[in-house]
């Protein structure tokens, strides 16, 4: 936990909770309709939230979104090499 003047672990954890609607993904996707997006998941619970972000700037017309999931864990740590081989190739087709 960083080191912020009088947040604690329950602080955030209550402000998630009293946020949750509001900190969806998905709230962000109409700023991301233009913008191109790698969205990597993996099989660490966290790829519906990133899967509801891609459909949601999807249905507002963005089409510049590289989705990509993999079974592994959330530090990719068998999948090193690839993540890395994936982003490289990801951010050469930028131009």
């Amino acid at each position: 936990m960083e080191g912020l003047s009088g947040v604690t672990a329950q602080s955030m954890a209550d402000e998630d909770q009293a946020n949750a609607k509001a900190f969806r993904f998905e709230n962000t996707a109409a700023g991301l309709t233009q913008m191109p997006l790698l969205v990597l998941t993996a099989d660490d619970g966290l790829a519906p939230d990133s899967d509801a972000l891609v459909h949601a700037i999807a249905a507002q017309g963005g089409h510049k979104v590289t989705a990509i999931h993999v079974a592994t864990d959330h530090s990719w740590s068998d999948h090193r090499i690839a993540l890395e081989s994936t982003i490289l190739t990801w951010l050469a087709g930028l131009h």
